[in-house]
């Protein structure tokens, strides 16, 4: 749905600026569904205590696992932003979770794949994030993967195509 074509309580909904990205856009259509959306999405990215640099990482495996070009692009520079490099974003492709990552980064990636594939932390995964996160953290990495998982399902369900200005998985903007 095009801003112009919302009525004043889908536009009150959303901002400027979301209002030019696709996932809003859609969304805009059930102003409920948008409400509770941008509470949960506002809980999992801006007032979460999960880092931001750890939180960018397993985006980006999500988006890459899920095969979610739209995730990707919205958050490929977030994630250097975050402390990434690029060859760290590319590197989230590879299936092997060893290579070159860190004991810390190795446990982020397996707590994606295994939320990803069994719906839970990992074991080995869940011991070296609990040296340094609480219990709450622990309990946020599960909404946040829950939401980042939901917005996967609508980009691709719905066809959202990349953000404008934003790469793809081939690390050209379009």
């Amino acid at each position: 749905m095009a801003p112009d074509d919302m009525n004043e309580e889908q536009r009150s909904l959303i901002t400027e600026q979301q209002a030019q990205l696709s996932l809003f856009q859609l969304m805009a259509r059930h102003p409920d569904a948008l409400r509770r959306l941008k509470a949960v999405g506002s809980f999992a990215n801006r007032d979460t205590v999960l880092p931001a640099k750890d939180r960018e990482l397993m985006i980006l495996r999500m988006a890459w696992r899920y095969n979610s070009e739209f995730e990707w692009g919205q958050h490929y520079q977030q994630a250097i932003d975050a402390g990434w490099s690029e060859a760290d974003c590319q590197r989230v492709k590879v299936d092997s979770i060893t290579d070159g990552w860190d004991e810390w980064s190795q446990a982020l990636l397996a707590a994606t794949d295994g939320l990803m594939s069994n719906a839970m932390v990992p074991t080995t995964a869940w011991d070296v994030l609990r040296r340094q996160w609480s219990e709450e953290t622990m309990l946020e990495l599960v909404i946040f993967f829950g939401h980042y998982t939901m917005v996967s399902m609508f980009a691709n369900t719905f066809g959202l195509g990349l953000p404008p200005g934003r790469p793809g998985f081939n690390g050209q903007v379009e």
